[in-house]
């Protein structure tokens, strides 16, 4: 088999998911170097790329259309570094004119992807420059899209809206029907992100229906995930999960693994918004084992939302009826899923590097309280200690790793876990009255250190108060004094505590317990303080882990692994306001507003698409915008080809392609020549460099006048001088 076509099923296997690399033989690739490529697709096969044999294959592979292939790869597996030296190769090599634009648009993706607007437009522009020499009128609209695209992930929404709009006003004027149907998803999709639900919604719908009557069912899959997504930012439960259904039934019908994956991360979110854990659980095990490792952000949301899906099943075990606590077999059952939860949470950890600090804070506790969970009243003595003392180990890691809105919360717990650990040491005193004593007056200590920051201050006084009667009962008993009267005040302040909770906390019924085994007879003191301060201790321990657990956040990664503060409803702060903007159905740009550059006479057919926001679309180009990446459009009418069909852009930023499995190199290289897609991947920060000024015939005009000026001027002062000697 050709290296090309390894090379090519290795990209489609990352597009679109499925097994059809497991059909290869490693032993039949032919070509320059074959060894390389065979450890290429043995990594693939285990879902993951590797980056050293992509550096070593990016200098060994001399045929440009296999480096152009290979730098694909890299780009989208987050490789953009390599991806950038590996197209800047294939340009060294490349003599095709019409591979040449091709390969200068993808690197143009690649610095997006790296977060350089700058570079991006540039290298846009050459690629313009070259669609351009052909004079094709619709280009302007998708090279318009690139950048509106591209500014949506800078976050610069007033200049996407603009680059977008200008787009599709070109579509609509020209009855490019595709076109329409990608640019308003395009629109929706800025919308969306600046957390303008209902215009998103309004251009999703718009987009929704274009595709469906022009038959486009992947394109259509992807715009009812984002209807589901949106619908879900709105709390409408119904028609989201209908949303993610239909498109989840369209990606299986075209046996689309990898998008399969996508949208049931985006289903199991929603069951999890919806408090349904249970439900989340399957389709999101099923998206974590159908999304690659390296398709970033879906991977990292899907291991975030099966975690936290694990620590709710978790907690929900741990759900205690009034008057009863829950058995020791839930109590297992939800130590094992909070085990699940720390293990995903740290396979997580290993693949970020913004929010690592959340996540390892997560990862801690959730391991930390897989064996507080397992304390109940017939664990005791060492096999009661040794759970302490894990928990206790895990939660100093916890510590490490907080920020200071809950650094406080986890010192408080860290007290209390403390309390705990001499609560549970006191069994093997029994031998020792005086160890005995001191390890319950150090209890009691501890805990009155963890009622600081308790939720209810007055609940939290009265706890107080009965730690300190506890502990002083201790005292009295050990200088042989009744300890009746303490253990009295002790459960009559419980009782207030329990009274103020009302049954709203999981604690007020410890509390109860605790009360009950104090307000009898002070035959045991020791004995009686013991069981009093194992109960208060657990409940303490369930109230502070409410308090650092917020549950009812889930963090979100864009498109560039960057952390957003999203809340539960999926809205966040962005700094611009929809009113701030002119509105995009009120007027349309003139073509005399547009830059224009002159260009060279000389032209050559170009057969290659460029693409509008993730979308595949058949690109001409007239004129171009050096400064802006921008194409004109002329004034007089031209023929169009028509647009082919191509996908829209799922959650991870990526364009899906939509290209058939290939068994012979010839026809791949013909797939990159008519049917390339050049994918659009995002930039994630500001442009820091400036783009090198293009030397026009104006600016040469200009010089040599002001030389010429110049000139005259230095010899009328010479001549000026010469006569003032000669005076």
């Amino acid at each position: 088999m050709d290296q090309l076509v390894v090379l090519q099923e290795i990209y489609a296997s990352l597009s679109k998911g499925g097994d059809g690399l497991q059909k290869i033989d490693i032993k039949a690739i032919e070509g320059s170097c074959p060894e390389h490529l065979g450890k290429l697709l043995e990594s693939s096969r285990k879902g993951r790329i590797d980056e050293d044999v992509c550096r070593e294959l990016s200098l060994k592979l001399q045929d440009v259309y296999e480096i152009k292939r290979l730098g694909d790869i890299c780009r989208r597996v987050d490789l953009p570094s390599l991806a950038i030296n590996t197209y800047n190769r294939a340009l060294s090599l490349c003599r095709d004119p019409i591979l040449r634009p091709v390969l200068q648009n993808n690197l143009g993706q690649a610095f997006v992807h790296q977060g350089d607007l700058a570079k991006a437009a540039f290298y846009y522009q050459l690629a313009a420059d070259c669609f351009a020499k052909e004079g094709d009128h619709i280009g302007l609209a998708h090279v318009l899209g690139n950048l509106g695209s591209a500014y949506r992930k800078s976050g610069e929404w007033d200049k996407a809206i603009e680059h977008c709009y200008r787009s599709l006003k070109t579509f609509e004027e020209k009855g490019d029907e595709l076109g329409i149907a990608q640019m308003t998803g395009s629109l929706g999709r800025i919308y969306a992100d600046m957390g303008e639900k209902e215009l998103a919604a309004r251009y999703f719908e718009r987009s929704l229906t274009d595709f469906q009557r022009l038959g486009d069912k992947r394109s259509a899959a992807w715009v009812l995930d984002r209807l589901g997504r949106i619908s879900g930012q709105r709390m409408d439960w119904d028609k989201a999960l209908c949303y993610f259904n239909s498109s989840l039934s369209l990606f299986e019908e075209q046996g689309e693994s990898q998008s399969q994956g996508i949208v049931l991360s985006n289903l199991g979110r929603i069951y999890l918004q919806m408090g349904q854990a249970t439900a989340a659980r399957e389709p999101l095990e099923r998206a974590v084992l159908l999304i690659s490792r390296q398709i970033k952000p879906s991977y990292q949301n899907a291991l975030y939302c099966l975690a936290k899906t694990y620590s709710s099943m978790a907690k929900n075990c741990l759900q205690e009826e009034p008057g009863r606590s829950s058995s020791r077999q839930q109590r297992l059952e939800a130590s094992q899923l909070f085990v699940l939860a720390s293990n995903r949470y740290h396979e997580l950890a290993s693949t970020l590097e913004e929010g690592q600090a959340e996540i390892k804070l997560a990862e801690a506790m959730a391991k930390s309280r897989s064996y507080l969970v397992r304390l109940c009243g017939d664990v005791q003595g060492e096999e009661a200690l040794i759970l302490v003392e894990r928990a206790q180990t895990f939660l100093d890691n916890a510590a490490l790793n907080a920020n200071d809105g809950n650094k406080a919360g986890i010192l408080g717990l860290q007290r209390i876990i403390a309390g705990m650990k001499e609560v549970y040491s006191i069994g093997l005193l029994a031998n020792d009255p005086l160890m005995l004593t001191r390890a319950l007056n150090n209890a009691s200590e501890y805990l009155m250190g963890g009622t600081q920051g308790w939720a209810s201050e007055e609940a939290g006084g009265f706890l107080c108060q009965a730690l300190k009667d506890i502990n002083a009962s201790v005292d009295m008993q050990r200088s042989g004094r009744d300890a009746t009267e303490k253990l009295q005040a002790a459960a009559v302040a419980l009782r207030h505590a329990e009274k103020i909770l009302d049954g709203k906390e999981s604690s007020a019924n410890r509390f109860a317990q605790a009360a009950e085994i104090l307000e009898g007879p002070a035959a045991n003191v020791s004995g009686q303080c013991q069981a009093a301060l194992q109960l208060i201790a657990g409940a303490m321990v369930s109230n502070s882990l409410n308090k650092i657990d917020d549950s009812n956040s889930i963090l979100t990664w864009d498109e560039s692994v960057y952390l957003l503060p999203v809340t539960e409803k999926g809205e966040f702060v962005v700094n611009i306001k929809i009113n701030d903007l002119h509105d995009p159905e009120s007027e349309p740009i003139a073509k005399t507003d547009l830059p224009v550059l002159e260009i060279s006479k000389e032209g050559y057919v170009a057969k290659d698409l460029i693409l509008a926001d993730g979308w595949l679309v058949p690109i001409k180009a007239d004129l171009a915008c050096k400064s802006y990446g921008q194409l004109l459009l002329p004034t007089i009418g031209q023929q169009f080809r028509e647009s082919k069909e191509m996908p829209l852009k799922p959650e991870d930023g990526r364009e899906e392609p939509h290209e058939r499995a290939l068994t012979d190199a010839n026809e791949v290289r013909n797939e990159v020549l008519n049917n390339e897609q050049l994918e659009f991947c995002e930039a994630a920060k500001d442009p820091e460099i400036e783009i090198e000024p293009q030397e026009s015939p104006f600016s040469r005009f200009k010089a040599v006048f002001l030389l010429k000026v110049m000139t005259t001027l230095l010899v009328m002062l010479l001549a000026i001088e010469a006569i003032l000697y000669l005076i």
